[in-house]
């Protein structure tokens, strides 16, 4: 069996957006996942959602402060007022060999994230002020907004007031 080379930088196996994602105890639950579309009767329009990403750290990266970013593109490029950041370290447990990898789920919900108009978007991921992935989306206009996907944001409340 032919050796495949390591990768030496951080690598992305899934960026996406949801209706809902969380990490527990290093697990990533995620609730209506790899959604592409967001469906309104009238924007302005606020939605609550989730963004899930994971993450290959190689060997090469444990004990090594890395930073990460999330923020949020119009189809021209401009950037949205949403962004969210943070920071990660990844150690070597007792029971790794050299040169073995480890995979980091991130999750975090998004709350009154408005959109102005109909149109594309995307969701940039950044490590490192690097790129590694883009999720584009696209809100629409439509008269029955239920008959779409990502429909009702988490706190919007039931149509018949109940």
């Amino acid at each position: 069996m032919n050796e495949q080379p390591l990768p030496e930088e951080i690598q992305v196996c899934a960026f996406f957006l949801s209706d809902h994602a969380v990490v527990e105890n290093g697990k990533l639950y995620v609730n209506g996942g790899f959604w592409s579309q967001v469906h309104s009767g009238a924007y302005p329009v606020a939605r609550a959602f989730g963004v899930a990403a994971v993450l290959h750290v190689p060997w090469r990266q444990h004990h090594k402060g890395h930073a990460f970013a999330v923020s949020f593109e119009d189809a021209d490029g401009r950037a949205l007022p949403a962004r969210f950041e943070g920071q990660f370290r990844v150690g070597t447990s007792p029971n790794m060999r050299v040169g073995d990898f480890t995979v980091i789920p991130l999750a975090a919900f998004v709350t009154n994230f408005v959109l102005e108009h109909p149109g594309d978007y995307s969701a940039v991921l950044q490590v490192n002020e690097r790129e590694l992935a883009r999720w584009r989306f696209r809100a629409v206009e439509a008269a029955d907004p239920l008959a779409g996907t990502q429909t009702a944001g988490a706190s919007d409340p039931p149509a018949d007031g109940t």
